[in-house]
């Protein structure tokens, strides 16, 4: 019999910083997994774009996968991994002043002299084509050349167990933006729900997350923080504190 599979996974970033922190993440989660759930397979990868990210949900045997944590950065659009270029590009017209349109009236505006260059490329997984565009006019970010982005629609979503856990440890994949989530698109979170079957549930930060002022006093945990939990593509939970929610197969059962 193929025991159940725990998949952990810590992804790449532009700072080193970022990418030790999401691997110690991964290593508090990895532990918890290994002394509270004896006999399931606990497999951490570290991936570097959105195309592993679905090769490794896809690996795992079909129903077998009961919990899925992704420890990343994340906004509303998807699991975010970025690089810098090799040297400096300019965006497009419509890229240039989407970016500084966006960006007017949030907490760091963008001129059309920041805009005028590109200085990273995009490499994560995101919902959808449409998100990865607004991902990419947000933070003024190339994906002309990247070849391992991908999409929700390339997971196989047969892999999850009927009560699987989907967690998403980075920022905003469950942020709700009054007006474009109300009529144009949904966040990271509530996409995935859509597709995840059976009474499997997501939980999505929809603020900035940091795994240090846990109130636990572990350095190394992104488990607390305002969240919102969907079930079935309906939220469940909205705006609560992850630190003390309890869920069935969880990693705070």
């Amino acid at each position: 019999m193929i025991a159940l599979t725990r998949l952990i996974l810590h992804t790449d970033s532009i700072k080193n910083a970022d990418v030790n922190t999401f691997k110690n993440a991964a290593v508090t989660l990895s532990k918890f997994y290994k002394s509270n759930y004896v006999g399931d397979s606990v497999k951490v990868k570290f991936v570097r774009s959105g195309q592993e990210i679905v090769e490794e949900i896809n690996n795992v045997a079909v129903g077998k996968l009961i919990t899925l944590d992704i420890v990343s950065h994340g906004n509303q659009g998807g699991i975010h991994i970025a690089r810098k270029l090799p040297k400096t590009e300019r965006p497009g017209f419509i890229q240039k002043n989407a970016h500084v349109m966006i960006r007017r009236h949030s907490d760091n505006p963008q001129t059309e002299v920041d805009a005028e260059y590109m200085e990273e490329s995009m490499h994560g997984l995101y919902s959808d084509h449409f998100s990865k565009l607004g991902v990419a006019y947000y933070y003024n970010q190339t994906f002309e050349r990247s070849t391992d982005i991908n999409y929700l629609n390339k997971i196989e979503f047969n892999r999850f167990a009927n009560s699987s856990v989907v967690e998403f440890h980075g920022c905003r994949t469950a942020e709700f933006i009054p007006g474009l989530n109300s009529w144009i698109k949904d966040n990271f979170a509530k996409n995935f729900s859509d597709s995840l079957k059976g009474k499997g549930i997501v939980i999505g930060h929809i603020t900035n997350s940091s795994p240090n002022k846990h109130p636990n006093g572990n350095d190394n945990d992104y488990r607390y923080g305002k969240v919102r939990i969907y079930k079935n593509g309906s939220m469940t939970k909205d705006a609560v504190e992850r630190w003390g929610l309890k869920f069935e197969n969880s990693s705070t059962p």
